[in-house]
């Protein structure tokens, strides 16, 4: 996979033993070492993975990068400044060995996860592709994925996400995307860059090293990025619901089954349907669509790829137990994507046959800084526009939303914790409900389906 003098010559690491050594792999988890490869010793605030260097040469591996002294014999060590660094400079390294390879790069507020996942599955209807695993899109993810780049690997479908201004930059810098697709920009992480501009200020610099050749998917009906426009110096496709969209969906019906649109190019027009539901899915479908075209595939090829998209978990995911419908999209949740689940649940009540009742049931929303008061005043005003029929909350900071829910005639009840939301439900619970299930990833919301519907 990669060599030794490779790994001395990306990261500038200092080795005694100066034979030659093939490694089959790069690993930074003692748990699953396996024999021949480099054990990379990474070190954070709350972990130190230099005092399991032994473990990992016990276990099999051929290598240690460390950046201070390991007790370990008989195989060679390389020892660099900052592990992280050395991990990066390796993907870099081993990415670049690949020259024909292209590399996909996916950011946004919400949406990253799904629509790297239909990018995914709309190329690999043509091509062979790689792509980050559940949402491993951070400074450790990336190099991950990179690192399982095959010599017959034709492109590499990479999320990139973020905490601050310079992080996307310094990603794309070991990436080397060629095209970069931006699904949105909204307030999640307000609470870190503390404006939505300066949002699309970070998320937008996945667009300033693209090659000369590369291209850009950008979301078409937000200002903020349309304003992004300035920065191109590629080409766009934009997608979106409005005339000036290059890829654009029209006559959108959501139900319980999934999602159906027109999709509309320059190319022509097809029927889509995507077993996702919600209109933010549909327009992470439209993102997927673009890249395709972009890459040659088919608009057919494409509709047939977007209908067998399995997405990661817990990301509006449809369950049916017996007469109940759950929505169970508790992975994380934003102001936006409260707003986008909402939106959905009121979708499904109007076409429901026969008529329905719909109760939500959310938690805490996290990371909003200042703003998260109003934000989560803010849901329970969606759950009174949705005409949600009852609305659980539980967590101290969802006391706003069910207040506010409350004031707006909503029938509103609050917890201390999910096992009293969980009792309650299963006390209101009617034949033919429909629950939403709606919180940051810590709140495990996701665990009211044991607590009520497998019990």
């Amino acid at each position: 996979m990669i060599t030794l003098q490779e790994v001395v010559t990306a990261t500038g690491g200092k080795c005694a033993f100066t034979g030659n050594l093939d490694f089959t792999g790069i690993n930074t988890d003692t748990r699953t070492i396996k024999k021949g490869e480099l054990f990379i010793a990474l070190k954070g605030e709350n972990f130190d993975s230099h005092a399991y260097a032994g473990k990992a040469a016990e276990s099999g591996a051929a290598g240690i990068l460390a950046s201070r002294k390991v007790d370990v014999e008989g195989i060679p060590v390389i020892y660099v400044e900052d592990t992280l660094k050395g991990y990066q400079d390796i993907a870099h390294a081993y990415r670049m060995k690949f020259p024909r390879l292209k590399v996909v790069a996916i950011t946004g507020s919400n949406g990253k996860t799904s629509t790297k996942d239909m990018v995914a599955t709309v190329l690999a209807s043509r091509y062979n592709v790689v792509k980050t695993q559940a949402n491993f899109n951070n400074e450790i993810g990336l190099p991950r994925t990179l690192l399982g780049i095959q010599p017959d690997t034709d492109i590499a479908v990479v999320e990139m996400g973020m905490r601050g201004l310079g992080q996307i930059k310094a990603m794309c810098a070991i990436a080397r995307p060629d095209v970069a697709v931006i699904s949105n920009v909204v307030s999640t992480h307000v609470g870190e860059l503390g404006s939505l501009d300066n949002i699309a200020k970070a998320k937008s610099e996945i667009l300033e090293d693209l090659p000369s050749d590369g291209f850009a998917v950008l979301n078409g009906d937000l200002p903020r990025v349309r304003a992004m426009e300035k920065k191109l110096h590629t080409g766009v496709s934009w997608f979106g619901f409005t005339e000036a969209d290059d890829v654009r969906a029209e006559n959108v019906e959501i139900t319980a089954d999934g999602s159906r649109f027109i999709c509309k190019t320059a190319d022509g027009s097809a029927e889509f349907f995507i077993p996702q539901i919600g209109e933010h899915n549909v327009m992470n479908a439209l993102s997927a669509i673009a890249v395709g075209r972009h890459f040659g595939v088919q608009l057919n090829n494409i509709k047939t790829a977007l209908q067998g998209t399995v997405l990661t978990g817990s990301r509006q995911e449809l369950l049916h137990f017996g007469s109940y419908t759950v929505i169970n999209d508790a992975y994380n949740a934003s102001p936006a994507s409260m707003e986008a689940a909402f939106a959905t649940l009121a979708r499904l009540k109007q076409s429901a046959q026969p008529p329905c009742r719909t109760i939500a049931v959310v938690a805490d929303m996290l990371e909003l800084g200042d703003t998260a008061a109003e934000a989560h005043q803010s849901v329970g005003r969606m759950a009174a526009k949705a005409k949600t029929d009852i609305l659980l909350g539980y967590g101290e900071e969802t006391k706003a939303t069910v207040d506010a829910a409350a004031a707006e005639g909503v029938p509103a009840f609050h917890f201390a914790d999910r096992q009293g939301a969980a009792k309650k439900l299963t006390e209101i619970l009617k034949p033919g409900d429909i629950v939403l299930l709606k919180g940051s990833h810590s709140m495990q919301v996701s665990g009211i389906i044991d607590l009520v519907f497998k019990k």
